[in-house]
């Protein structure tokens, strides 16, 4: 009798995962989940949150600042970032030190507002600082407004219309403007 190599789950349920990828993201996003009920978080960002100051107007009994823009948000607008990233999620081999950065110990946690930490996943993912992340993010959204104001928008700026003949341009002179407004 010979002992067969088990299958792979998405070699096994090709109609569930068609690649290895879609399996490791699914398993990702189940680990993500215990992340997000995980007890000791939980604790270390109740223990942030700050009495609101004299003749603070919003609802929130607890406020909490964000590490990046340093503004103060209730704590339903706050998440538990990580410093240093888990890591990649892509292997067996991976799943262990995955799980333990993922769950590390507080040292490694800031609270961030929902935008910030959107942003600093961005860069991590793109390999840019903070700084450039943000412009380009901002250069993104801004993008969704009508092409004519955009363009008159970039005009402002000492921009040629007629050199910015796509979304791709257009893209790139607005994360320069965003970046420049920042510098001064």
């Amino acid at each position: 009798m010979s002992a067969s190599k088990s299958l792979e789950p998405w070699e096994a349920h090709p109609e569930i995962w068609k690649t290895p990828a879609a399996f490791w993201a699914y398993l990702r996003g189940g680990i993500r989940l215990i992340w997000s009920r995980y007890p000791a978080k939980l604790v270390w960002k109740q223990k942030q949150l700050v009495a609101p100051p004299p003749g603070y107007t919003g609802r929130a009994k607890k406020l909490g600042q964000c590490s990046y823009c340093k503004e103060f948000f209730a704590a339903s607008s706050l998440e538990v970032d990580h410093k240093s990233q888990a890591g990649s999620l892509n292997s067996w081999e991976s799943v262990t030190t995955f799980v333990q950065k993922l769950l590390d110990t507080n040292e490694n946690w800031v609270l961030a507002c929902k935008p910030c930490h959107k942003i600093k996943s961005y860069a991590e993912r793109t390999g840019k600082d903070f700084e450039e992340a943000l412009a380009e993010k901002q250069a993104i959204a801004f993008l969704k407004r009508d092409r004519s104001e955009v363009l008159a928008y970039l005009q402002g700026f000492g921009y040629n219309a007629n050199s910015l003949k796509n979304n791709q341009q257009r893209r790139k002179a607005l994360v320069e403007v965003f970046s420049r407004r920042k510098d001064e």
